[in-house]
């Protein structure tokens, strides 16, 4: 998420010592490696789809075994007062780093990340834009995740941070306004900053999300997405104006062509071939821009388009959600999709990208060459 600064440190603080005996408690062999292989990261499900063992972002979400058996850490997350996303214990090896990235992606574009550093020193420094900080145990923070960041762990020790995803109530941003920024003049004194005790007496109440990506994306959300992404391409000055004028015309079109499909189908399962032909021709005609066009923050523009508001546009996966088990409804008789023909035979199941390779429906899905990656992690990958 875009903030104001690049770091905001929370008027709040938390019992870093009972923290670190609770994740000490932890069994060892739950560390998992990164789900993209940066090296030296770990992780731990606390909050996750159906409360499982999994690093997955779309579906229900739910406290995990872990975080049920850890009183003082749910209380943390409870305390927020919030409705609580994806959230993970994160760790790092001794000298291991987070790697530069941008967090360019639906699920992060309105979501901000709550770091609570646990086992730290202050050798380990969080950088994000032009700033850096040293985040020290039990106090809260939020970056903007939308700028270039990265983590460095130059201590001899296994860093460990509670990191909480939320989308940020009212009251959430208001307590926000009275975090300090580290290169401002304080808003509010630290000796004035709320300390959440370890009194666990109670059972806290952790909320979490149950919908946190549509089933089909609707136009009203998917113009709000454009319009975000042609505002960071305008703010971009080196672009060349040709090029961009045709990729936002692309963008329209897509937007355009996406809310008469709408119009006819909703929610509906027979919509959704279309749905997914519509985004699989809109992502070959702008990824031929990857090298060309560029964001703000310096991110290629294709990838906004592909990641917030292509692949999040149709989410097959949560289905049950929106729909339960009931049966699919079908069209007798379906027309064509706006702009092309794409009428009811095998080619709008079935758009090939690359050879005989066809594009599933949901992007998330193994790759059909048989490579075992995600296809948008191999032939559906913008390059």
């Amino acid at each position: 998420m875009k903030l104001p600064h690049e770091f905001i440190r929370l008027p709040l603080e938390f019992d870093a010592q009972l923290l670190a005996q609770e994740v000490g408690a932890i069994d060892s062999a739950l560390w998992r490696p990164h789900h993209e292989g940066f090296k030296g990261n770990y992780s731990i499900p606390l909050v996750s789809v159906n409360g499982e063992d999994n690093n997955d972002f779309k579906g229900p979400m739910a406290a995990t075994d872990v975080l049920n058996a850890s009183p003082y850490l749910k209380k943390v997350i409870a305390s927020f007062g919030e409705v609580i996303g994806r959230s993970r214990l994160m760790a790092l090896d001794p000298g291991a780093e987070v790697p530069v990235h941008s967090d360019i992606n639906y699920h992060w574009y309105k979501r901000v990340r709550i770091h609570i550093p646990i086992t730290t020193t202050p050798d380990v420094i969080f950088y994000c834009g032009d700033k850096s900080v040293n985040m020290r145990a039990g106090e809260a923070w939020i970056f903007d995740s939308w700028k270039y960041h990265r983590v460095v762990n130059a201590s001899d020790i296994f860093r460990v941070h509670l990191v909480i995803d939320i989308c940020g109530s009212s009251t959430f941003w208001e307590m926000a306004e009275r975090g300090n920024v580290p290169w401002l003049p304080q808003r509010t004194p630290t000796d004035e900053f709320t300390f959440i005790n370890n009194d666990t007496a109670s059972a806290p109440t952790v909320l979490t999300e149950q919908y946190n990506t549509p089933l089909v994306m609707s136009p009203g959300e998917m113009e709000g997405m454009a319009q975000e992404l042609f505002s960071e391409l305008a703010d971009a000055s080196d672009n060349p104006k040709e090029e961009e004028a045709v990729f936002v015309n692309a963008v329209k079109g897509f937007c355009q062509d996406w809310r008469v499909l709408w119009s006819q189908y909703g929610l509906n399962e027979a919509g959704w071939p279309h749905y997914h032909a519509l985004r699989q021709r809109a992502f070959e005609s702008v990824k031929h821009f990857d090298s060309v066009l560029k964001l703000a923050n310096g991110t290629q523009a294709p990838r906004m388009f592909l990641f917030c508001m292509i692949d999040p546009a149709l989410n097959v996966e949560v289905k049950d959600s929106f729909l339960g088990h009931q049966p699919a409804t079908t069209t007798p008789n379906t027309p064509q999709a706006p702009g092309r023909a794409t009428s009811s035979d095998k080619r709008q199941q079935k758009t090939s990208v690359s050879g005989d390779i066809t594009a599933p429906a949901s992007r998330t899905a193994p790759c059909p060459c048989g490579s075992g990656k995600r296809y948008k992690n191999c032939h559906g990958r913008l390059v």
